[in-house]
């Protein structure tokens, strides 16, 4: 058994999800998460496809675990309120959790909802920090990180209320 061990910083789930599905074709698949590390093993190149998604606030754990089993979806492994997921790679469809403008644009405002409070506890926690100025600059650096990704679902959510129109 082939193992590989990569580290990742991601807040945008499609992005890290892009990248998982990529590392997918090239022939490993997920097997754990933890803190931005990613374990691997070998396998046939393209044999999963992966999405990640934010554990919904108004579902029981085992609820979404047997739904997505009875979808014929994997959790592979759950990491606070991100679930990583995967499926075998099917000809028919596209793996897509969120077909619909309407569940998708759901799904991103429950992103922005939760990476909030982290965005304004970073920008307090560096305005609180002035005097050494190294921490201030790298905890305004996370907030400012933080924040671009809140306006990147905002825009995502804005394109698809102007594709509704």
């Amino acid at each position: 058994m082939i193992i590989m061990i990569k580290y990742r910083y991601y807040i945008d789930n499609q992005k890290e999800q892009d990248w998982l599905n990529k590392l997918s074709r090239e022939g490993w698949e997920l097997k754990k998460f933890f803190l931005g590390f990613y374990k691997f093993e070998k396998c046939e190149p393209g044999e999963y496809e992966y999405q990640i998604d934010l554990m919904p606030e108004n579902v029981e754990q085992q609820d979404y675990y047997d739904f997505m089993e009875e979808a014929g979806v994997e959790v592979v492994c759950r990491w606070y309120y991100w679930v990583y997921l995967r499926r075998k790679t099917s000809s028919n469809n596209e793996f897509k959790l969120y077909s619909d403008k309407e569940s998708l644009k759901s799904h991103y405002e429950s992103i922005i909802k939760f990476l909030k409070p982290f965005m304004y506890l970073e920008l307090i926690a560096s305005l609180l920090q002035l005097p050494p100025i190294f921490s201030f600059i790298f905890l305004f650096i996370l907030f400012f990180i933080v924040f671009k990704s809140v306006r990147r679902f905002e825009n995502r959510i804005k394109r698809i209320e102007e594709d509704v129109k």
